[in-house]
């Protein structure tokens, strides 16, 4: 493994693939693969050293091989263990398949066209679908002995698998009509995130602050779903920008488009300033403008608030406060005295 690891290492500014691949987590993905080939090797070695290989191996044929009834039905244990071997390999297959494919849609982040996205499923589906197959034939199952065992499924699936049922065809029409993609910036209820992963019962999202959301594919399907990157990155930043009402607004105006115009905000759409509202304190701006990728969104608002800021500073122009102007229309007369001082110089004879 730290073999494969140095080579990787050496051909990551030659091999743009090879930028993408997460070492630790491949590791952590084959590690148990490498355990088990490393217990069966020293389990073969210490019956060779013990002379007793040919005695274990024979045994074992025997039990693996030796017909049992169960009912009318016969099998043996090796059918067994060969259908559940080859399913657990396709299984095997289908992740790995996903995770180098995810790695692909990493690389095209920017080109949506590229990306297989939510595809991935269906190759996974196909992947399983065609192990399962080939585990029923070479474990030589009666097709019939599957339509019995489907027909149990249906009658558990009847009373109480309806919603694992229907989280997995969402999963498929997810993978069909693909209304997201793994990269995808989404919002869903009340969750927000990146689409890390569309699953065949459910998704995970990974939210801004770095947490792991599992979403049910039904959620998806029967929530509001908003995909902020579903054909492009860009994004639409609006600001309300308060001025007080001694201030010049043709000057204000003309310096929040000098603002706008910069290299990192896109000029078609063309960005806008708008006289928004009359407020208690203010005249309020809306001010509009694209950015090419939505990545961005937090760093150029901040410059662009930053730069207003300092325009307006440099210009004496007011971001007011609130303001209110209260006047008393009567005082009681313990106040009175002290709203008038020339009561209080006169004598109380006079």
């Amino acid at each position: 493994m730290e073999i494969s690891y140095v080579l990787l290492e050496n051909k990551r500014d030659n091999d743009d693939m090879t930028n993408f691949l997460d070492f630790q987590r491949l590791k952590n993905r084959i590690n148990s693969l490498f355990l088990f080939l490393a217990g069966l090797f020293w389990a073969v070695i210490y019956l060779y050293n013990l002379a007793i290989n040919d005695f274990v191996f024979s045994r074992l044929k025997n039990f693996l091989v030796e017909e049992r009834s169960l009912g009318d039905s016969t099998f043996t244990f090796g059918s067994i263990l060969l259908f559940i071997g080859l399913v657990y390999l396709s299984y095997l297959i289908s992740n790995y398949l996903a995770y180098f494919v995810s790695i692909k849609d990493q690389k095209n982040d920017e080109q949506n066209s590229k990306k297989l996205g939510s595809s991935i499923l269906l190759i996974r589906l196909g992947v399983l679908g065609l192990g399962f197959f080939i585990a029923i034939t070479a474990a030589k199952i009666p097709l019939d002995k599957i339509t019995i065992v489907l027909g149990a499924l249906s009658v558990g699936i009847g009373f109480g698998l309806q919603t694992i049922i229907n989280n997995l065809v969402s999963g498929v029409i997810l993978a069909f009509e693909r209304p997201i993609q793994i990269g995808d910036d989404i919002e869903v209820g009340n969750l927000t995130g990146k689409v890390k992963e569309v699953g065949i019962r459910a998704s995970k999202i990974q939210a801004y602050d770095g947490s792991e959301i599992v979403v049910p594919n039904g959620d998806l399907l029967s929530k509001s779903l908003i995909n902020w990157t579903l054909s492009d990155k860009k994004r639409r930043i609006e600001l309300i920008i308060s001025v007080s009402y001694d201030s010049d607004m043709e000057k204000v105006n003309s310096i929040l488009n000098k603002v706008l115009d910069r290299e990192s905000i896109l000029k078609y759409p063309p960005p806008r300033v708008l006289m928004q509202n009359f407020s208690d304190s203010s005249v309020d701006f809306r001010v509009l403008f694209w950015i090419d990728n939505m990545n961005n969104m937090l760093l150029i608002r901040n410059e662009v608030m930053s730069e207003i800021y300092m325009a307006f500073k440099a210009n004496d122009i007011e971001i007011p406060y609130p303001k209110r102007d209260l006047y008393l229309k009567s005082l009681p007369t313990q106040f009175r005295s002290i709203s008038n001082p020339e009561d209080q110089q006169k004598s109380p004879e006079s």
